[in-house]
């Protein structure tokens, strides 16, 4: 339980970097499809490895205006098997 307290605690502590870089999106995908998930990283560093490790995987994903990213739902649990693997990766670096 401390260990999960310490992953909240370390992933709402990591703040917002204003001097983010915006992806460029290959494909236009219309969003009234209902089948889009999206989701916000503000630690640069997570979701720098997030996205490379999202393009290693080739799952369609694209960044919108606000910084968030947005993914296919049908590519769900592989899009949070990977945010889980970076995250755990990261908190034991640091």
């Amino acid at each position: 339980m401390k260990f999960l307290q310490l992953l909240i605690l370390v992933v709402l502590s990591v703040g917002c970097d204003a001097n983010h870089k915006s992806a460029i999106s290959e494909t236009t995908i219309d969003e009234s499809v209902g089948h889009i998930g999206k989701f916000k990283i503000r630690n640069t560093e997570i979701r720098e490895e997030i996205l490379a490790e999202l393009v290693k995987a080739n799952i369609q994903h694209w960044t919108n205006d606000d910084g968030s990213i947005s993914y296919l739902l049908s590519d769900g649990e592989i899009i949070d098997s990977i945010g889980n693997d970076v995250i755990l990766s990261y908190i034991s670096r640091n």
